[in-house]
Parts: structure tokens; C-alpha cells; sequence
């Protein structure tokens, strides 16, 4: 009688088994859910304190250098006052083009302040979203999350860059039933109202 070696049979069950491994592990369905980005950033209490900061810093920005521009014109009236050869004619022109040039500097700063402060108030708040699903995904053993890109309507006034706009999706239509944005803005402003104290 011919005997069999241990090494098909070891072989076949080790298969064996990673097939069963493979076929319990992928049983559970995945779940996925998606959110609205932009209803997202506009339901966030959160976000929509930032954007007050953000204006209230604009505000202060732009009375801060409308201060600088009533000393140009101040001093611009006050050139009205001298001789255009003598020395106070020749020291108030040079105070008016410090006051522009103050007033020049100021403007520049205040834009980069305000874009760097956008920035990372879009960035803070990506990134708040982010933890926030992670914990929401988790408690409802949820997957995967994807950004609904189809919803965006087309602008209709301008046609050139649809073919853009179309290749730049990835989903083509989404089943509102596994939309979680609502979910994201009530877990998180209930979360930010509770840091407030309120």
C-alpha cells in the first residue's frame, strides 16, 4: 500500500483554514456612510464663532487703519498750510509719505492676518470634523466615510468649466439614507456647547 506524504495533506488543510479565516473575517458587510462638507461648516456652532471672531478682527483691522489714512489726510491739510519752499512744507511732506507708507504697510499686514486666520479656522474646523467622525464611526460601527461630491449643483451661467468639475467628482450619486452630516453637527455643537458651559 502506497503511503501518503504529510506535505499535500498539510498543505491542503493550512488552505483550508486561511479560506475559513478570510470567509469569517469578510462577513460582517462594511458600512459607509457620507457627509455634506459645506452643511457641515455652515451648521457648526463652532465654526460660525469662528466667522464672528473673524469678523469682529476684520472690523478692528479696518478702523485701525482707517485711523492711519485720517492722519494722512490730516496731515495732507495741514501742507495746505505752508509755503512750498519752506521747511514746515518740506517736514509735513515727509511726515504725509511715512503716514502712507504706515498706512500701505498696515493694509498688507492686515490682509495676511485675516487670510492666515481663515485658514486656520477652515483647517481647525477640518480637522474638529474629522476627530468627530472618528468617534461617531466608531460608536456606530461605521467603516468608512466619504465626501459627497455629487450633491453641488452645476453652475449653470458658466458652462467651460463643468467637464472640470465633473472629472473632479468621484461619486456620481450618493443614497441620502447613509448621510451623516446631521449626526456630525448635533454631536458636535452639543460637544462645543458643553466647552462653552452653556
Amino acid at each position: 500500500m502506497r503511503r501518503l506524504s504529510p506535505l499535500p495533506i498539510t498543505l491542503f488543510v493550512a488552505l483550508a483554514a486561511i479560506s475559513l479565516w478570510a470567509f469569517n473575517s469578510f462577513e460582517k458587510p462594511t458600512v459607509i456612510a457620507t457627509v455634506d462638507l459645506e452643511r457641515l461648516y455652515s451648521g457648526l456652532d463652532e465654526h460660525k464663532a469662528g466667522e464672528k471672531r473673524l469678523e469682529e478682527t476684520a472690523k478692528e483691522l479696518n478702523a485701525k487703519n482707517e485711523k492711519l489714512g485720517q492722519i494722512a489726510q490730516s496731515l495732507q491739510a495741514e501742507l495746505e498750510n505752508f509755503k512750498a519752499d519752506s521747511p514746515g512744507f518740506f517736514e509735513t511732506t515727509k511726515k504725509i509719505q511715512e503716514a502712507v507708507g504706515n498706512m500701505k504697510a498696515f493694509d498688507e499686514f492686515s490682509r495676511r492676518k485675516f487670510d492666515m486666520e481663515k485658514n486656520l479656522l477652515l483647517k481647525n474646523t477640518y480637522q474638529a470634523i474629522k476627530s468627530s467622525l472618528g468617534d461617531i464611526c466608531k460608536a456606530q460601527q461605521i467603516d468608512a466615510v466619504f465626501l459627497d461630491d455629487a450633491t453641488p449643483p452645476f453652475d449653470p451661467k458658466d458652462t467651460r468649466p463643468v467637464m472640470t468639475q465633473i472629472s473632479g467628482r468621484r461619486m456620481l450619486w450618493i443614497n441620502p439614507a447613509i448621510d451623516i452630516s446631521d449626526v456630525v453637527i448635533k454631536q458636535m455643537n452639543e460637544n462645543f456647547s458643553k466647552r462653552q458651559g452653556k
